[in-house]
């Protein structure tokens, strides 16, 4: 049962956080290819998950840490992995804003749903670590 809460999860999460980078459908000759695309993206949208993680929920450091080396051994057809991670970082930004205004605008709303959010990544971080 753990494999389908984690499939589970994931879309949940990401659905939650809104901070899925976007996807181009065709490329010109000489771009990345459409493995090495999707997986850019995939370190992208997992560096917001780190994101929002860190700077949100406040889940700790180290944690964080051992989730991007998972990753960075997950996606090794990344073309760059450091700067696909650096631009996915940059891209949670809005959202890290929304909740930081979120929390003094309407305190009721920001614990509702940190309360929801956090620790459902904490623990889609936790499967995603403990499986490697």
């Amino acid at each position: 049962m753990p494999t389908k809460r984690s499939t589970l999860l994931v879309p949940a999460v990401l659905t939650t956080w809104c901070l899925c980078a976007m996807a181009q459908t065709a490329m010109p000759p000489g771009h990345p290819s459409s493995k090495e695309l999707a997986a850019a993206e995939g370190v992208m949208t997992s560096a917001n998950i780190a994101r929002g993680a860190a700077d949100v929920c406040h889940i700790d450091a180290a944690k964080v840490a051992r989730f991007k080396n998972v990753v960075r051994t997950s996606y090794p057809d990344a073309p760059d992995f450091d700067g696909e991670w650096k631009l996915g970082l940059a891209q949670a930004q809005p959202t890290v804003d929304r909740f930081d205004k979120l929390k003094t605008s309407n305190p009721a709303e920001y614990k509702k749903q940190i309360g929801e959010a956090c620790p459902a990544l904490s623990r889609g971080i936790d499967e995603v670590t403990q499986s490697q």
